[in-house]
């Protein structure tokens, strides 16, 4: 799960960060810093320790899971972790993937595009 989170959602946060700090701000360092350890992580776990991810549906099922507990948080605290009220202030990727709630809609099916790309290397060959 983390190999399909951090290489599709992390690393896209990083390319197109909503940060209101720049660089050498401590926000700006600590989004970058704690972004790219969680990369780092899943990294080694898959490539440097050998741990092999399951099929990409299941990272998906967990994260729509996910998502209905952050959507309770953001309907409870009236935040907008996931962006899952609206888009972020700055530009995005979710910017192509029309309104709310039709981004939602669309950020899945590119989700599960992202996830099996990132299984590639891993899908067992058949004979």
């Amino acid at each position: 799960m983390l190999y399909y989170w951090t290489g599709a959602g992390t690393t896209l946060a990083m390319l197109t960060p909503d940060v209101a700090w720049a660089f050498p701000h401590w926000r700006f360092v600590t989004y970058f810093a704690l972004h790219g350890g969680v990369v780092a992580a899943a990294a080694m776990l898959v490539f440097g320790d050998g741990i092999r991810p399951g099929p990409p549906w299941r990272a998906l099922l967990a994260l729509n899971l996910y998502a209905l507990a952050v959507g309770a948080v953001n309907a409870t605290f009236g935040t907008n972790f996931l962006y899952l009220c609206r888009k972020p202030s700055g530009a995005s990727p979710l910017d192509w993937f029309g309104p709310w709630p039709v981004y939602l809609v669309v950020a899945e099916v590119a989700a599960l595009a992202l996830f099996s790309l990132l299984y590639v290397p891993f899908r067992r060959r058949r004979r």
